[in-house]
């Protein structure tokens, strides 16, 4: 199963659109977006997509009743918890949840967003992902991330 990973787009819809074509030719299979989308308009990007996708909110999003409109229940708060074939994944805008989730053993994957700083740790069968950021406001770098959770690898891909 091959999951896009990607977090704090910040409305910057060109790069957004961007990352998600990339998910896409990469074969990604499902889509989790770990927050800060900040308006629904970016949240209707994702509802575009083919495949299917989830995501958390974050601490800059707001006209929260309209992101969650615009989801369709895509989007959750303060964390989501998906198991897709079998893979168990958790998902949080903010890092201490994902801490807590990643040294659990209760998960396969597990991402987070906020610090806009793209990290791919493993420990046993779980991978940590922040995929960095989708905008590239703060580093200058938008990235996304793909992780084959059968063959338990992830990568960071350039926009």
């Amino acid at each position: 199963m091959r999951v896009g990973v990607l977090s704090d787009s910040h409305d910057h819809l060109t790069e957004l659109r961007r990352a998600l074509k990339v998910l896409q030719e990469e074969g990604a299979e499902l889509v989790i977006h770990a927050g800060d989308y900040v308006a629904p308009f970016s949240v209707a990007v994702l509802a575009e997509l083919t495949i299917p996708w989830f995501g958390v909110l974050g601490n800059n999003d707001g006209e929260i009743l309209g992101i969650f409109q615009k989801s369709e229940g895509r989007i959750k708060a303060p964390f989501l918890e998906l198991e897709e074939r079998g893979f168990r994944i958790f998902v949080s805008h903010f890092y201490q949840p994902a801490k807590l989730a990643f040294t659990s053993g209760h998960y396969d994957l597990v991402v987070y967003g906020h610090t806009h700083e793209a990290i791919i740790k493993e420990e046993g069968k779980t991978i940590l992902v922040n995929p960095g950021e989708v905008c590239g406001l703060l580093s200058g770098r938008p990235t996304v991330a793909l992780c084959d959770l059968e063959k338990r690898v992830a990568k960071l891909l350039d926009l």
